[in-house]
């Protein structure tokens, strides 16, 4: 009797969950694609290739050292590169697009546990509300779990949310945080380097950025690495600064381990389970506003833009509520702009393929929605240039929370903001060539002439909203000279 085949996904790089859990040698052989017309897609950051191919190839030199007959080939289309397979199985992928080609193709499909809650949780959870709000599906999630919470059923310290406690400035003496993890990297690297310079040359791809050093964990042992480094270095410094921005120390105390959980690499669960550990060891005694915030970013807020995704997909994609139509801003692919906080955050991404939330959503994001960017457009971009994006994580940061094309289901209002904002929690002001304070000037910052055009062009839909009405009162009192001088200054950087 043939074994079975086992598909492993390059988001799936799990040796005990989906279709490998339980598994052996003996009981299947595994398969696994890299197809040419994916490569060819779209453009990609070179980093992100490589690290995905590399914790493909790792991932699979692992089976065969266990025993394991596996296959890792590249071919035109997915497709094709299933030929031969028996009765082929696969843990559910993490793209609604994939599951219904997985369909067509007949591979069967088994539920998908890389998270703590899934997706028929979610559902039963927002069965009946009005309102999905994160921070009451956080606090269910902590209820159910125990985490950070008392023998007496009491969330730690008597509050379930520190948020107000993490939002401190960037300090003028500037700040000294450990240095993250860093793998030593091998031939594998050097390899896969070699192997994306020929996909790219054979295959034409548009390729952005530099892959020269590998920054993230790529197996289990360096994800559990990191991991641990994190617990043990970093987690009681990331609560305070964590909104914050700062130029010459890009990282602060975030973990960096997005890409070993989005690839497979580590489950939420062991996470959260060591941050718990981590507050109940008492000698410790770490912030507990650090330990909750970190919680309540990959219990709270990666397990609800999981759940939400299923739950709105497949119509959540092409939601366009303000009918926004203009390009990406050219600078988000080459960093080519005298916006320090753009050319700063682009230099980032491009040098690391990563950021940390606040670049993407009040900077990159947050510029994106007032020129005037297609969300659909923004949407592939993030997919393309950030090394943890996959479709789950993009469609509701970008679509729901970035660019609130959904009208609000996310974020209930718009994440738009002038200079102020960026002036407060960043320090790229200080160096700019533009003037932070003032609004019609040759010199002024672009970001304070786009905030209140963004207002003043969606007046009538934002009028909907009642947060929105103090800050459209504001606008309402400027002259017609003003806001025609505010939409020519405008639109000198209006995409649309």
């Amino acid at each position: 009797m043939s074994r079975r085949t086992v598909v492993v996904l390059g988001d799936q790089l799990s040796r005990t969950g989906g279709a490998l859990a339980d598994v052996g040698p003996e009981d299947a052989s595994v398969r696994m694609v890299i197809s040419r017309a994916k490569l060819a897609q779209r453009p990609w950051h070179r980093a992100k290739l490589h690290l995905v191919l590399s914790a493909m190839r790792r991932f699979a030199d692992g089976l065969e050292a266990e025993g394991f007959q596996v296959d890792l080939r590249t071919a035109d289309t997915f497709a094709d590169g299933l030929t031969g397979t028996t009765d082929p199985v696969v843990m559910a992928p993490s793209s609604w697009d994939l599951r219904a080609h997985l369909d067509d193709l007949g591979v069967e499909q088994v539920p998908n546990d890389a998270f703590i809650v899934g997706e028929q949780g979610f559902a039963e959870w927002a069965e009946g509300r009005k309102s999905l709000g994160l921070e009451w599906f956080y606090r269910e999630v902590r209820k159910d779990t125990g985490w950070l919470m008392t023998d007496e059923g009491e969330p730690a310290g008597g509050e379930w949310n520190y948020d107000s406690e993490n939002r401190e400035t960037p300090p003028r003496q500037g700040v000294d945080p450990p240095a993250p993890w860093r793998p030593t990297e091998d031939d594998v690297d050097t390899a896969v380097r070699s192997q994306v310079s020929a996909f790219e040359n054979a295959l034409d791809l548009e390729l952005y950025g530099s892959m020269d050093q590998r920054l993230f964990p790529v197996t289990r042992d360096e994800a559990l690495a990191a991991l641990d480094d994190f617990v043990s270095n970093r987690l009681g410094g990331f609560g305070p600064l964590e909104d914050a921005v700062i130029a010459e120390q890009p990282i602060l105390w975030h973990s960096l381990l997005s890409v070993p959980l989005n690839y497979g690499l580590l489950h939420p669960r062991e996470v959260c389970e060591a941050t718990d550990a981590a507050w109940r060891d008492g000698r410790r005694n770490l912030p507990l506003n650090s330990l909750e915030g970190f919680l309540r970013q990959i219990c709270g807020w990666r397990e609800y833009v999981w759940g939400i995704y299923w739950h709105r997909m497949p119509h959540w994609r092409s939601d366009n509520h303000l009918g926004q139509d203009g390009a990406v801003p050219d600078a988000f692919w080459t960093g080519e702009t005298d916006m320090a906080c753009v050319r700063g955050t682009i230099d980032d991404l491009l040098s690391r393929g990563w950021n940390h939330h606040i670049p993407r959503l009040m900077i990159l994001g947050s510029y994106a929605l007032m020129v005037g960017t297609d969300p659909q457009e923004l949407t592939e971009w993030f997919h393309s240039m950030y090394v943890d994006a996959f479709d789950w994580v993009m469609v509701p940061n970008v679509i729901g929370m970035s660019q609130w094309a959904d009208g609000g289901v996310m974020a209930t209002k718009p994440y738009a903001s002038s200079a102020r904002y960026v002036n407060k929690m960043t320090t790229y002001c200080g160096d700019c060539a533009f003037d932070h304070t003032t609004r019609t000037e040759p010199d002024s910052c672009p970001f304070n002439s786009l905030y209140w055009d963004f207002l003043a062009r969606h007046r009538d839909t934002l009028a909907e909203n009642r947060r929105m009405s103090m800050i459209l009162g504001n606008l309402d009192r400027f002259d017609d000279a003003e806001r025609r001088a505010i939409a020519d200054r405008a639109g000198q950087f209006r995409t649309d």
